[in-house]
C-alpha cells in the first residue's frame, strides 16, 4: 500500500469535519476540484473507498468512518506541534546552553544574562564555564564566547566589539620594592606570575618598533585562572599578564599599574560562535544581538 500524503489526509479530514467538499475547500484556500482529486488520491493509495458522495449526500462508508477516527488525533497532534513551532520562533523560549572561559564568564556574564532572563523569561539557560576547548555541536550547546586565535572549524563567528586585550601589571608595592621594568628584556630580573597553560620554559611576546620578539620570564608562580593571578599580584607577588577586563577594578582602585603599555602586541578580539546561521533560533539570535550590544559598550 503506498505512503497516503499528507495534503490529502488532511483534505479528507476536513470534508468530513465540514460535511462539504465545497466548504473544505474554502477552509483549506484550495479549489474544490483539488480537495475532490486528493480524497480520491487517498481512497487509491488506501484501496478502499472513504465516502459515499451524490450530488445531494455526503457520508462515510465504514472504513472512512475507521480510518477518520484514527487520524484526526494525528491531524490535531501535527497542527499543535506546527503551532508549538511557530510560538518558539516568535519569541524565545526553550532551553538555552552556553559555555565560555571561567574567568572571562565570572566577570562578563552575570550583567549580560541577567538582562537577557529578564527579557525573555521563557528560556532556560544552562552556562558551563570552563578552560577546555568545547565541542559545540558534539555537545550540544548552542553558542560558545571565546577570545583569541580561532581554530579552523565550520562554526559561525561574530566578532564582538571589545577587544580581547592583555596587558602586564603589577601593584604600586612590588613596584617600589622591585623597581619598574622600562623594556621587556627587564622582566628578566622579575618575579612573574603566569597562565600554567604555558609551556616551559615560559616566555611573553612583544613587540619592539614593530618587531615581535619573545621575552623569557622568570617564574614566581603559575596557576590557571586569571583572578588568582590578579589577586597575586594585587598582593605584591609579582607582575602578571591579565586581560584588561579582569585587571581594570585594581588599576581604578590604584591596586595595579600597567607596564610597558608601548611594547604590548596587538589585542585579539572576542567572538561568539555558534553552529549554524541558517534558522538560528530567536532564543540564540536574541542572546548574540544583546551580547554584541554589551561588549560594544566596553570597547
Amino acid at each position: 500500500m503506498a505512503v497516503p500524503d499528507l495534503n490529502a489526509v488532511s483534505a479528507f479530514s476536513k470534508v468530513v469535519e465540514l460535511k462539504s467538499f465545497r466548504a473544505a475547500a474554502a477552509a483549506l484556500g484550495i479549489p474544490k476540484s483539488t480537495v475532490s482529486r486528493k480524497v480520491a488520491e487517498l481512497e487509491d493509495a488506501l484501496g478502499a473507498r472513504l465516502l459515499e458522495r451524490t450530488t445531494r449526500s455526503l457520508r462515510l462508508t465504514d472504513a472512512g468512518r475507521a480510518y477518520h477516527v484514527r487520524i484526526a488525533p494525528a491531524l490535531d497532534s501535527l497542527l499543535e506541534a506546527e503551532r508549538a513551532v511557530e510560538e518558539q520562533n516568535e519569541k524565545p523560549s526553550g532551553r538555552l546552553r552556553l559555555t565560555m572561559t571561567i574567568d572571562g564568564g565570572q566577570t562578563l556574564l552575570g550583567p549580560v544574562l541577567s538582562e537577557y532572563l529578564r527579557a525573555f523569561p521563557d528560556v532556560k539557560l544552562e552556562v558551563e564555564l570552563t578552560d577546555r576547548r568545547v565541542d559545540l555541536v558534539e555537545e550540544g550547546f548552542d553558542l560558545a564566547v571565546r577570545a583569541g586565535a580561532l581554530a579552523d572549524s565550520t562554526l559561525i563567528a561574530k566578532k564582538l566589539g571589545a577587544p580581547g586585550s592583555k596587558g602586564l601589571y603589577a601593584s604600586p608595592e612590588y613596584l617600589r620594592r622591585r623597581g619598574t621594568p622600562r623594556h621587556p628584556r627587564e622582566l628578566v630580573e622579575h618575579d612573574c606570575l603566569i597562565m600554567s597553560a604555558q609551556l616551559a620554559p615560559a616566555s611573553w611576546s612583544f613587540r619592539d618598533k614593530r618587531k615581535a620578539i619573545s621575552v623569557e620570564v622568570r617564574v614566581l608562580a603559575q596557576a590557571n585562572s586569571f583572578l588568582l593571578l590578579r589577586d597575586l599580584a594585587v598582593s605584591g607577588h609579582g607582575v602578571a599578564r591579565l586581560p584588561d577586563y579582569l585587571a581594570a577594578p585594581a588599576v581604578r582602585r590604584g591596586k595595579l599599574i600597567g607596564l610597558l603599555g608601548a611594547f604590548l602586541p596587538e589585542p585579539t578580539s572576542w567572538h561568539v560562535l555558534y553552529p549554524s546561521a541558517r534558522n538560528l533560533s530567536p532564543k540564540v539570535r536574541a542572546l548574540v544581538e544583546l551580547l554584541e550590544r554589551s561588549f560594544a559598550r566596553k570597547a
